[in-house]
């Protein structure tokens, strides 16, 4: 009878060699369901040295199509990743989480983390509770790919997007140079700094403008939660508090309502706009002449990323950290993907 090595029990069930061999070798607790995926990788393998894709077992060219992608973020980005599905007749199932509140993203992961075989690859604030839900079905053996927001380690396998401190950087370098001759107040919009994204970006924006700009001070930093609505609530009260304000650095989503609220103060042609991603709700600000700078990724990157992370035959063997490359847009050079999208 054939014997079967573990890396090609990880290469037809995706499953990682630590978990194999914590199986095979009872060195602790292992999902029955993974454990009878392995087993019957085992049994099929010693037959004939082949595999067919059973109904506990996906293989590695379908891991690539099918996974589930779980996203908790603004309308623009959101719409993206629909667009380059349709685009690229992707068959990964998308759940919209917009706005959802913590219970509802932690009972979607959860039934999503019974079918251990599926690939989850996810966007979500950095909780306790999910992260402590997450590492639970890594040690079952489920593959968990972060995308744009990081989650902690022993939360995901690994992460898809952007560097993000370089990210906060980059504006502050733009905001900086613009207002850099004068003694200036900026605003910061967040959606939550529970993502982690969002974190990183305000960090790093922070930290350039404290050490390359002294002369531009951050006024306050106020929430909008990815939304059009609390966005427009925030910026309102922000600008109100802070009439001296000359530019804002908006690090989510929201932009409709961040915009919104600036025409309504009269200052447009005197805030300096700088914020996240070119879509189909950002790209029309720019080109108003509402929006200076976006800074943002093509989406297409983004999963294509998230394919290759997944072509890996087990999660040991897969990069931890991801980065796909960011630019800098205005009215003049907003990217084509969109038209392609």
């Amino acid at each position: 009878m054939k014997r079967v090595k573990i890396q090609e029990i990880a290469d037809v069930t995706g499953l990682s060699r630590a978990t194999i061999d914590r199986a095979l070798n009872k060195r602790g607790r292992v999902h029955q369901r993974t454990s009878e995926i392995i087993d019957e990788a085992i049994r099929q393998l010693q037959a004939s040295g082949q595999i067919s894709a059973g109904p506990r077992l996906v293989s590695n060219a379908q891991a690539l199509s099918n996974f589930d992608l779980v996203m908790r973020v603004g309308r623009g980005l959101m719409e993206q990743m629909r667009n380059v599905k349709r685009a690229n007749s992707g068959t990964f199932e998308i759940h919209d989480l917009y706005q959802c509140d913590h219970d509802a993203m932690l009972a979607c992961v959860q039934e999503l983390c019974r079918d251990l075989a599926r690939p989850l690859v996810i966007t979500a604030k950095n909780t306790e509770a999910l992260r402590d839900e997450l590492s639970r079905a890594r040690e079952r053996g489920k593959r968990i790919i972060a995308l744009v927001s990081d989650l902690s380690s022993d939360a995901r396998d690994a992460f898809v997007g952007i560097d993000n401190k370089m990210a906060g950087q980059t504006a502050a370098f733009i905001i900086g140079n613009a207002l850099r001759r004068t003694e200036a107040r900026v605003g910061v919009v967040l959606g939550d700094y529970a993502f982690a994204c969002h974190e990183d970006r305000e960090i790093g924006f922070r930290t350039n403008l404290r050490t390359n700009f002294p002369s531009v001070q951050i006024t306050d930093v106020v929430k909008g939660e990815d939304s059009p609505e609390q966005t427009y609530n925030a910026v309102r009260g922000l600008l109100a508090a802070h009439p001296d304000i000359s530019a804002l650095y908006n690090v989510a989503g929201g932009n409709q309502g961040l915009a919104r609220a600036v025409q309504e103060t009269g200052r447009s042609a005197e805030i300096f706009i700088v914020t996240h991603e070119s879509n189909h709700v950002t790209a029309p600000l720019a080109r108003q002449g509402l929006i200076d700078y976006l800074i943002a990724q093509n989406p297409f990157d983004l999963l294509r990323r998230v394919e290759e992370v997944l072509a890996q035959v087990s999660a040991d063997r897969a990069k931890e950290i991801n980065l796909v490359d960011f630019a800098v847009f205005t009215r003049f050079n907003l990217p084509t993907w969109e038209a392609a999208l």
